[in-house]
């Protein structure tokens, strides 16, 4: 089975960071990327403008989590944010908050957000979690079988499977 790949065009917005990370896990107690354990795609930056990639630089993991901040900070709620997994055959064409995305060989995560937090969840009440992106993905993984494992930033084992983590399928 070939390797899952995407190309992403950046168009004309700027970005303070913007990454692609190969999820192996996840930690609940931290916010932003740091909630998402795994390795960071080498092709991927906020200088790309368009790149087409492979997701092979690393084990498969239980997804793939792309994430972009713009240079304003105040326009938090236009960053892009895009959860994906695994789909032999599948190709779908997205806009992701001015990227333009092809994803082959794999499909987004959808019905994961605020919702996926639950309100008695540490941490629930305080802005900096609970407007995090990252976070409430992180949720939606573990509401999906994926422990959280606090401090450790498992790097994926073979078949992208961390002891004492799941795969979602």
């Amino acid at each position: 089975m070939p390797a899952p790949q995407i190309t992403i065009t950046r168009g004309n917005r700027t970005y303070r960071y913007l990454w692609l990370k190969y999820v192996t896990g996840i930690d609940l107690t931290q916010h932003c990327a740091r909630s998402l354990h795994g390795r960071y795609s080498q092709q991927v930056n906020q200088d790309l403008t368009e790149a087409a990639i492979t997701l092979d630089e690393f084990p498969t993991p239980i997804c793939w989590y792309l994430c972009g901040v713009t240079t304003d900070p105040s326009r938090w709620g236009e960053n892009p944010h895009l959860a994906f997994e695994v789909a032999p055959g599948h190709v779908q064409d997205l806009e992701v908050q001015h990227l333009t995305v092809t994803l082959t060989g794999a499909r987004p995560i959808t019905g994961w957000g605020t919702n996926s937090v639950p309100a008695d969840a540490a941490h629930a009440n305080e802005r900096d979690y609970a407007s995090c992106r990252n976070w409430q993905f992180a949720h939606h993984l573990h509401t999906s079988g994926v422990p959280s494992i606090p401090g450790h930033r498992p790097r994926g084992l073979g078949q992208g499977i961390v002891a004492g983590q799941l795969p979602l399928s």
